[in-house]
């Protein structure tokens, strides 16, 4: 046995060495790490999130969520405070959380130390919905912000509701508003250069100016021509791919990104993106074969954003991050279908598939704090 000379004080490690310790760990290691002692605590460099979190599948009747680190590649789980909720949405490093009796909460990103929670107008204050007779778990399909409420305290929601609807609030209002437009169901919905922009299901590109004359009007301001909305790479013979979904991102540099996710019917799961640049001021786009070193993080229930990699990220450049639901025919009359996150390279088409589950997809927590 060690003599009481021998046993070493982790207390009283050098703070420098510390620093470099803690500058090593994801948050949820962090926040153990300051737990050690006051010299440990004082050691350890501020939060910070240099990469995004998947919060996994619900996992039902369990007060906890769980969620996989990019960074350390592990699991690792989080109680909640809005236990109750059958509904999640992310932007901006912000969850969207809507209970069973349709409340809804926004909550601080879920790995934070510090719990921020903002309470929004219930459902029912949704611009017309008389004729819904309850609240249902797919009543929210989008959730997006146009600033952090930490950093800007005129900040504004935007939502996806209903059968594809669009609902504006901001601070202190007791409703919700419609923000009226030529077509009622849309695809996706980002915060771009001061302006809320909604893509359809016709591929045409809608522009809300909540801070302009007319802040609840949707005017179309692009429409993406059809030759290009396709691959024009060789496929096998026979082969169909269907759309399933379209994104609007802003890249790392400012510019306007369509993103268009194919599906091919077979019995296994097969994915490919087409990538646009749009240019609103010359109405024009191409396509992108190469985004260098950005990578792409797109999914269902999350605002879609990009984020510059270097050699310290344990992320992949010029790919795209997803998430995916996939239902067979053979799945038609079971419960939930296959979910998870895929990456796919744009230099070869090839696609990887990870954290695989069931249920609902999950979904990507933008690293913002």
């Amino acid at each position: 046995m060690a003599s009481a000379s021998m046993t070493r004080n982790w207390a009283e490690l050098p703070q420098e060495l510390l620093q470099l310790c803690s500058q090593r760990l994801c948050l949820k290691n962090l926040s153990a790490f300051r737990a050690v002692c006051r010299s440990w605590q004082s050691a350890a460099v501020k939060e910070r999130s240099d990469v995004p979190w998947l919060m996994l599948t619900d996992k039902k009747g369990m007060p906890w969520r769980e969620f996989f680190c990019l960074s350390c590649q592990q699991v690792h789980k989080k109680l909640l405070p809005e236990v109750m909720a059958n509904g999640y949405f992310s932007s901006q490093g912000w969850v969207l959380m809507t209970s069973r009796d349709g409340e809804f909460h926004m909550l601080k990103n879920p790995m934070s130390r510090y719990s921020h929670i903002i309470k929004l107008p219930n459902w029912n204050k949704f611009p017309n919905i008389e004729d819904l007779p309850f609240f249902d778990v797919e009543f929210v399909r989008k959730f997006v912000l146009s600033d952090s409420p930490t950093t800007s305290p005129d900040y504004k929601v935007m939502v996806m509701y209903d059968t594809g609807q669009l609902g504006l609030w901001k601070p202190c209002e007791e409703e919700w508003t419609a923000v009226n437009s030529p077509i009622d169901e849309f695809y996706d919905v980002i915060y771009y250069k001061g302006s809320f922009l909604a893509v359809d299901y016709e591929d045409k590109i809608l522009r809300c100016d909540v801070d302009g004359p007319t802040p609840f009007e949707a005017q179309v301001v692009f429409r993406v021509p059809q030759r290009l909305q396709e691959f024009e790479h060789e496929y096998p013979s026979g082969s169909l791919w269907d759309l399933d979904q379209v994104y609007l991102v802003q890249s790392t540099t400012g510019s306007l990104l369509f993103v268009s996710k194919w599906e091919q019917q077979t019995s296994t799961i097969t994915f490919r993106f087409c990538v646009l640049e749009i240019d609103l001021d010359t109405q024009t786009c191409t396509e992108v074969e190469n985004l260098e070193n950005t990578s792409l993080f797109l999914g269902y229930t999350n605002s879609s954003f990009s984020l510059e990699v270097d050699e310290d990220h344990l992320i992949e450049p010029n790919c795209i991050y997803f998430t995916y639901f996939w239902l067979s025919s053979s799945q038609l009359t079971e419960d939930g279908g296959d979910t998870g996150m895929g990456i796919y390279h744009l230099e070869d088409g090839t696609v990887e598939l990870h954290v695989k589950g069931k249920s609902s997809p999950p979904l990507w927590i933008e690293p913002c704090f």
